[in-house]
């Protein structure tokens, strides 16, 4: 899509169907971990509480290995199925990598334990695995740094995936607080509560075509191949 700016200029990098598929990506996604994450959570509830009683390291290490497999297989997936649109040279394995490490490091060192103790308690499986993917989406600052890493050879943009991520970050934290205070003693307010990391998607999104920009890709280089002469 081509929108012309206030100068005159032709601007090229703006998409609406790319920025709404990117946020259909996110958000289906979301989706997936929540169902997903309760559906594994029940079949296996009993083993975890047993582990949590004699081998906590274990279930931490295992929710926490579901968790990032969820995050790197399905969202570093989608994601990626969306920015090979702009940059098709992006390799699938590097940024699915750059996805689950550090959502594996998030949930290992904060999300998982937390996990862990609501579900050995009983609490409800579904706001555990809820808040878990909105906690590690924005602790965008660690994931944006791996994932604009990943893009250093597609885009001379790459380092602004970072600052995405961190304002997306500082978004959705505000946006938090705000809706905390808005919805306080509501008692539909959970109903709303989508809608925060929904936002999230929308603002990130908002980066995503400009980093992606098609004319700051960065082109491959060609392999020259060097011809030896036959010997007599």
């Amino acid at each position: 899509m081509r929108a012309t700016a206030g100068t005159g200029t032709t601007r090229t990098w703006w998409d609406n169907k790319l920025l709404a598929e990117w946020v259909a990506a996110n958000a289906l996604a979301y989706l997936v971990v929540v169902v997903g994450g309760v559906a594994l959570e029940q079949l296996f509830a009993g083993t975890a509480r047993s582990l949590a009683g004699t081998h906590r390291l274990l279930a931490t290490l295992a929710i926490a290995l579901i968790g990032a497999s969820f995050h790197g297989l399905v969202l570093g997936r989608w994601q990626w199925l969306v920015l090979r649109q702009r940059l098709p040279h992006l390799h699938r394995r590097r940024w699915t990598t750059a996805t689950f490490v550090p959502a594996l490091a998030v949930w290992l060192l904060v999300l998982a334990p937390d996990a862990l103790d609501v579900i050995t308690r009983g609490g409800n499986e579904i706001t555990v695995f809820r808040d878990a993917f909105v906690q590690a989406l924005v602790l965008g600052p660690l994931i944006g740094l791996a994932q604009a890493t990943a893009l250093r050879h597609d885009t001379t943009r790459w380092k602004w995936w970072f600052v995405a991520n961190l304002t997306s970050y500082l978004f959705a934290a505000a946006m938090y607080e705000v809706g905390r205070i808005v919805l306080a003693g509501v008692p539909s307010g959970s109903r709303f509560s989508p809608a925060f990391p929904l936002l999230a998607f929308v603002f990130h999104g908002i980066w995503m075509p400009w980093v992606t920009d098609p004319a700051t890709r960065i082109r491959p280089r060609a392999t020259t191949s060097v011809s030896v002469p036959p010997t007599p």
